[in-house]
């Protein structure tokens, strides 16, 4: 009998820990950690917002590489997804939801087949020596068992979120720091141009060996043709595959004149166009970057683009054996 009564208080001190604990946790459970990273904001917001390289500092993959991870970033960012399927790490997905360029994410997080998602935030705050990040999460909970796991749950999130940014930290320095700078964005009209092109396909990865082909027959059919090149070799993007990569492309130079077609050349003149453009000093490599400069620019400012873009290429390595020194102008035709 004695025995019983003691289970019986053992059991209510647990129901009563269960009950009463969580009335102290708030609904809403919280966890943050920060760090400084010796970088600008905007070379570290891209990685972040896009998921891309996720991988390479996830805490949550660095402790099972045998995960199934699927990345689907978007040209804006909102949208772009990140998902996860491994034997420690279980399942889950995260999508981008909101973005202040260069200095806040918001995006929701499912882990495994919750319907609520939870939420993530980063903020990033350019400071003496660096950029202040901010990581944070939050869930709402339920009581009493979701305030009460979520009170323990919360010490092993913390954990891993300060690993993360210490990955993340580690990861973004000891890459190469940028070269390339972008000049002034201003809404331009293009000028009517007369060319010859070639058509191309491919990817980023296989255009410039692509180019030297192309450019070889360009060349070849000016002087057959006796036109002289009165501007800079460019390339035409017509469209791009954000899931593949892939674009459809035109190889051109500048003529002054107007040629005749001529097997895989045709004479082609552009009409007076407005554009948005920019010129890129720096090597190709980092055309990324002042691509996401552009592209945010169209967007604050409510710009509406045919979806194709030109690179007229100034200054590149047949004049300038720095690549620092190249200068690339980079326009989009507005609609």
């Amino acid at each position: 009998m004695k025995a019983l009564k003691v289970i019986l208080i053992i059991v209510g001190l647990l129901v009563a820990a269960i009950l009463i604990v969580p009335l102290f946790a708030p609904a809403t459970a919280k966890v943050s950690v920060e760090t400084t990273i010796a970088l600008e904001p905007s070379e570290i917001f891209p990685t972040v917002a896009s998921f891309m390289d996720r991988h390479k500092w996830d805490p949550w993959y660095t402790q099972d590489s045998t995960a199934d991870v699927r990345i689907g970033p978007k040209p804006d960012y909102v949208g772009s997804t990140y998902s996860w399927k491994g034997e420690k790490v279980g399942t889950g997905r995260m999508e981008v939801i909101s973005v202040k360029e260069n200095e806040y994410i918001e995006s929701n997080l499912w882990f495994g087949n919750v319907e609520t998602p939870s939420l993530v935030e980063w903020s990033f705050e350019p400071v003496d020596g660096g950029t202040r990040v901010v990581w944070s999460f939050s869930q709402e909970t339920t009581y009493p068992i979701g305030r009460l796991a979520m009170m323990f749950g919360k010490v092993f999130l913390r954990q891993s979120f300060e690993l993360g940014l210490a990955n993340l930290k580690e990861y973004l320095e000891s890459m190469p720091r940028s070269v390339s700078k972008l000049g002034p964005i201003a809404i331009e009209a293009q000028n009517s141009i007369m060319a010859l092109v070639t058509d191309g396909a491919g990817t980023m990865e296989t255009i410039g060996v692509e180019l030297g082909r192309l450019y070889g027959l360009l060349y070849a059919e000016v002087e057959r043709q006796q036109l002289e090149v009165s501007g800079p070799a460019f390339v035409h993007y017509l469209d791009y595959d954000e899931s593949t990569g892939h674009s459809n492309y035109r190889a051109g130079f500048i003529v002054n004149k107007a040629g005749v077609d001529a097997g895989e050349v045709v004479a082609v003149e552009y009409p007076e166009m407005k554009v948005v453009q920019a010129m890129h000093t720096g090597p190709y490599e980092e055309f990324t970057l002042s691509y996401g400069k552009m592209d945010s620019y169209i967007r604050d400012n409510g710009l509406e683009v045919t979806g194709e873009a030109f690179e007229f290429y100034v200054t590149g390595m047949m004049t300038e054996s720095d690549n620092t020194k190249w200068e690339t102008l980079i326009a989009f035709p507005l609609k």
